[in-house]
């Protein structure tokens, strides 16, 4: 069976190949919440060690008891890879082509549901056709989520206050003495209505607008004479070309 069969497959890890290269490493090292996105990175360990031609990842629970792909992978080169539904949908990632790269990076989705507890990657690197490393494993990363409790609030309890009673002193309104008033009598003093006053007549009268002359000064007229001269000038010019047009279209 060629390599590629053997890695590509969804079927459980063979056991792990000592002395690889290569290393996997995520941004869930220090946990993960569910839901969350984090980054799954294979690369080698030192600068001259030799490039790869094949993968495959997937992330599972850390203790190794269940052999389930959980959580997926989301965002990669897809010139690179592609995906693989192991167990879940999108659930790994394996190479597209057997071009040797350098380093493969993809974003893993952790999975929705709480109470996965810890998980780690496990990834499959093939160098070359008679050379594979399986069950790269990276640190493992617990849920975040089962061990984060919400603070307690201790409850409070009002002393309960009561309000001092108060009385009221009772007022007594001073009696009050109206004195009578007398209102003086009022006589009326007859109206006489005025004399009517006639309205004054004026004369009317018409004014004549004055007369406004307007008279140019002796520059105006001047330029006005020159540009005339001008125009009559060219107009004889034009009277001699039209006359010649007339004679060639007649055949005069």
């Amino acid at each position: 069976m060629m390599y590629y069969d053997v890695y590509m497959s969804c079927l459980a890890f063979p056991m792990s190949n000592s002395g690889s290269p290569y290393q996997v490493q995520t941004s869930a090292a220090e946990g993960y919440v569910p839901g969350g996105s984090y980054s799954v990175n294979i690369t080698k360990k030192l600068l001259n060690d030799s490039d790869f031609r094949g993968f495959m990842c997937q992330a599972r629970v850390a203790d190794g008891n269940s052999t389930d792909a959980l959580g997926s992978f989301t965002t990669f080169d897809t010139a690179k890879a592609k995906n693989l539904s192991c167990t879940t949908s999108r659930g790994a990632v394996t190479h597209r082509n057997r071009d040797l790269v350098s380093e493969f990076t993809a974003q893993w989705s952790a999975p929705i549901q709480s109470g996965q507890g810890s998980l780690r990657f496990l990834c499959t690197v093939v160098q070359q056709k008679t050379v594979f490393y399986v069950q790269l494993q990276s640190e493992a990363f617990a849920d975040l989520s089962a061990t984060t409790s919400p603070p307690t609030i201790a409850p409070t309890t009002a002393e309960p206050t009561t309000a001092a009673p108060t009385t009221a002193e009772p007022t007594t309104a001073a009696p009050t003495t109206a004195e009578p008033t007398t209102a003086a009598p009022t006589t009326a003093e007859p109206t006489t209505a005025p004399e009517p006053t006639e309205i004054p007549t004026v004369a009317s009268f018409t004014t004549e607008p004055p007369t406004v002359v307007l008279r140019p000064n002796d520059e105006d007229v001047a330029k006005f004479k020159e540009y005339f001269e001008k125009w009559v000038e060219y107009f004889e010019m034009w009277k001699e070309e039209f006359a010649k047009y007339q004679a060639d279209q007649c055949g005069i």
